[in-house]
């Protein structure tokens, strides 16, 4: 498919399943990047649909693609599932099908609803017409109505992904890569590296770490946030400063409920939780509202 119809199925299909735009961007990268960076756009996905599993396992509905929202605040349980779930929903259809049956899908799809809202019903309705007997092959109540991650969802492979997720399971054990094996590592693979490390270990570890390759300095704030709340999760006191301004200078939810959350979560960090709301009441009026009220309902959690 061409570019300029990608361009046109990102907005068309958001309304349907966010999972949509995140295909589209990997196939985007596939595209122009090739295989080996979507497969590493895909591994850094699937680590955080994980994480969103460990974060709503007192709550399941949330690891839904279809939730039940009634009574409930969006902006308390905004999370990656919509789009990480429901990438690889369509995922698990384009590998069932093949490619090119599940591009032709795609251009009927856009032809057929261009410029309309349609549900998720409607979707799967439209999806069991057009390619007949998907329903058979695949559990489509299950990838949409059920809870937490498909038996049949796919772990990306590929041999940057695999030697990125070896190195990070090695680092535990006292082995951090070598310059030779991250000479060519840009941000999305120090992410990749970061989100796969043990989320607690020997602070004197991740101060080695950092001494080397110098993360807590990245300009990407993919890479900082991610190292900074491994810092704080092992209980690297001295990295305070910089979470501080970290805080006071970045706006996104995205960046800001990590830090908080690693600062507030867990038992016996009294020191943290005063240092947080400290920060959070000199930096709140920076935040937009919808911010400010996810970090006060994690605080309402963890305090």
């Amino acid at each position: 498919m061409g570019f300029w119809i990608f361009a046109s199925w990102f907005l068309w299909c958001f309304q349907i399943l966010q999972g949509f735009t995140t295909y589209a961007e990997r196939r985007i990268v596939e595209a122009v990047q090739g295989e080996e960076r979507a497969a590493l756009n895909i591994g850094i996905g699937w680590r955080g649909l994980i994480e969103e599993m460990e974060r709503f396992s007192d709550n399941m509905e949330f690891t839904k693609l279809r939730t039940n929202q009634e009574g409930v605040d969006p902006d308390d349980v905004g999370s990656r599932v919509p789009y990480e779930k429901g990438f690889h929903f369509l995922w698990r259809i384009e590998r069932e099908v093949g490619r090119p049956v599940f591009d032709e899908f795609l251009k009927k799809y856009i032809a057929t609803f261009k410029f309309k809202s349609i549900d998720t019903e409607m979707f799967l309705e439209f999806l069991k017409t057009n390619i007949p007997g998907i329903e058979k092959k695949i559990d489509l109540v299950l990838w949409t109505e059920g809870t937490g991650i498909p038996p049949d969802a796919f772990e990306p492979s590929s041999y940057i992904y695999t030697k990125i997720v070896t190195l990070a399971s090695e680092f535990k054990a006292g082995r951090m890569p070598g310059e030779d094996e991250v000479v060519d590592w840009q941000g999305r693979e120090w992410e990749l590296y970061l989100e796969n490390l043990p989320k607690s270990v020997e602070a004197s570890q991740i101060s080695a770490l950092d001494a080397r390759y110098r993360l807590s300095e990245s300009k990407d704030y993919e890479v900082k946030v991610a190292f900074l709340q491994l810092a704080i999760s092992s209980g690297c006191g001295h990295y305070h400063g910089l979470v501080e301004r970290t805080l006071k200078e970045v706006g996104r939810t995205k960046y800001l409920r990590p830090l908080y959350t690693a600062l507030v979560q867990g038992n016996g960090r009294q020191e943290e939780k005063i240092f947080a709301k400290r920060v959070f009441a000199e930096a709140r009026h920076c935040y937009h509202p919808i911010a400010q009220h996810v970090i006060e309902s994690i605080f309402s959690r963890h305090t």
